[in-house]
């Protein structure tokens, strides 16, 4: 069988793409033909190591990002095609299909709560606008601002007309901001008819070129030469296009709404494309129970795989409370709170409450992430705080194996109840440092009720005393530490890689997903 594994955030090599890896990894494991898809290059040697997988039976599929209906085209290849892809709505088309959820967080979240309510009650009526045309594969998501939005691009992108018995024209504004050299573009129909040629430049100029008369509808291909912004910007790109309306076509108040705000046409409630699965994947109970409350759809738990074996207690252990997470400022990604945690812990160790003790704040950080973790150090200042960024697997491990307690936080200060995807949907760190022999102190919210048994692995706290209060009890009684490690360690089991391949067949095999 043909199978593949797609997941458009392979380069972040997160706890996401970890969990969708190992399935590709049990799927080779099993015999099957495997690729992992993605649209960003990644050395799959790198990849493995940091991610701690197998996937030397595992190939690799760059395809470049032209939206979903171009991802879509590529699954028709495989038997079974795996979406481990978050808050993606690509609809695919293998013969049988599997969503891996990590939460269903509404597709309007990033809006502002205004445009939400207008996209929720205006988006319905304003999606009439699709009678006019529809960008098909090739094409970006819109860009820019107030004054002007645009829609790059590929090299070769594809414009969808509905019936006409008469010619019609089209508008467009053609241009591309950074673009490094004017390109020819042509516009030809699907059978290589070319129906107009452009030189364009940087600067959005208007052009304009006929439609024929087309009874079955029309497809048109825009293509030209491409080129790599640079940086993390991988995409290839071609031309902006701008203002793009059909001539001699009615456009009414709800089209001219849906050109002049793309934002209205999120259509959180649109969930058609989960018709194209055969079944749904939540990483947890509690992403189980709300993607039946917001998707009104029945999903199969598949925790994360957590690898158990790799992680050894250490028998003298450090006095050191840790905790390990990718750093993202409050708003922007799923934020830690590390600020917070060192905050807390500073305190605690200024007012000689944990005499002796440190505290490690281990995670992944992006570039655009430095102001952040300079803040979360400028919180330390003056402490025994140790700020390790981008650490190696086996430094993690080591830490994780000799500190004496864990602490999470993820959650803090936010609604649960109004943004229930700002809380850990699972906590694989978590069960890692348990696994090493951490006593675990999280935070009582969403998947840490799910791994942490109440004063049986370790305790959770609703207020920041109650986390400084149970972290000095495990500090100043080295029974009850010992205790607690030791059916922390016993309970990580229940996650692990042996675990997670028993969830996996069973799931395929109740499903079908592997059935000729």
């Amino acid at each position: 069988m043909r199978a593949a594994v797609y997941n458009r955030f392979w380069h972040s090599q997160g706890g996401g793409e970890r969990h969708s890896g190992m399935i590709a990894s049990v799927l080779a494991h099993d015999g099957h033909d495997v690729d992992l898809i993605g649209h960003t290059d990644v050395d799959t040697g790198e990849l493995a190591d940091h991610l701690g997988l197998d996937l030397s039976g595992v190939g690799l599929r760059i395809v470049p990002d032209r939206g979903d209906l171009a991802t879509a085209a590529v699954s028709a290849d495989y038997d079974l095609f795996v979406n481990g892809s978050y808050m993606s709505r690509l609809a695919p088309r293998a013969r049988h299909n599997a969503y891996l959820c990590y939460f269903p967080t509404p597709f309007d979240v990033d809006l502002p709560q205004w445009k939400r309510v207008l996209a929720r009650n205006l988006g319905p009526l304003v999606q009439a606008h699709a009678g006019a045309f529809d960008y098909g594969t090739g094409w970006y998501p819109p860009e820019g601002g107030r004054r002007r939005r645009w829609h790059w691009a590929s090299g070769d992108a594809v414009l969808s007309f509905p019936p006409s018995d008469r010619e019609r024209v089209v508008r467009v504004e053609l241009g591309g901001p950074a673009m490094p050299e004017p390109v020819e573009l042509t516009v030809e129909t699907d059978d290589g008819r070319e129906l107009y040629r452009a030189r364009v430049e940087a600067k959005f100029v208007l052009h304009r070129f006929p439609l024929p008369p087309t009874p079955d509808g029309l497809e048109v291909h825009l293509r030209a030469k491409t080129f790599t912004p640079g940086g993390s910007d991988v995409r290839e790109l071609s031309v902006a296009a701008s203002g793009l309306r059909l001539e001699g076509a009615s456009y009414g108040p709800r089209q001219r709404l849906a050109y002049q705000y793309p934002w209205m046409l999120r259509a959180p409630k649109d969930l058609s494309f989960l018709q194209s699965y055969d079944t749904v994947m939540a990483n947890s109970e509690y992403t189980r129970g709300y993607v039946e409350r917001f998707w009104s759809t029945q999903a199969e738990v598949l925790f994360p795989p957590i690898q158990v074996q790799r992680l050894h207690p250490a028998a003298e252990r450090e006095k050191a409370v840790i905790t390990v997470g990718r750093f993202f400022g409050p708003g922007l990604g799923h934020a830690k709170r590390q600020k917070e945690m060192v905050e807390f812990f500073a305190a605690a160790s200024r007012a000689g409450r944990l005499p002796g003790w440190r505290m490690h704040v281990v995670g992944g950080m992006e570039d655009s992430q430095r102001g952040y973790v300079d803040e979360v150090r400028a919180a330390g200042a003056g402490a025994p705080v140790e700020v390790v960024t981008n650490a190696p697997r086996t430094q993690v491990e080591q830490l994780l194996s000799t500190s004496s307690v864990f602490w999470s936080a993820t959650g803090y200060g936010e609604d649960e109840a109004s943004a229930p995807w700002a809380s850990e949907h699972f906590g694989m760190t978590t069960v890692e440092s348990m696994a090493g022999g951490c006593v675990p102190v999280v935070i009582d919210r969403a998947g840490q009720k799910e791994i942490v048994r109440e004063g049986v692995d370790g305790y959770r706290w609703e207020t920041p005393e109650q986390l400084v209060a149970r972290t000095v009890e495990v500090a100043q009684d080295e029974a009850l530490r010992a205790r607690l490690a030791a059916s922390a360690t016993e309970r990580a089991q229940q996650f692990s890689e042996d675990a997670f391949a028993d969830r996996w067949h069973a799931i395929v095999a109740k499903h079908g997903l592997l059935a000729p």
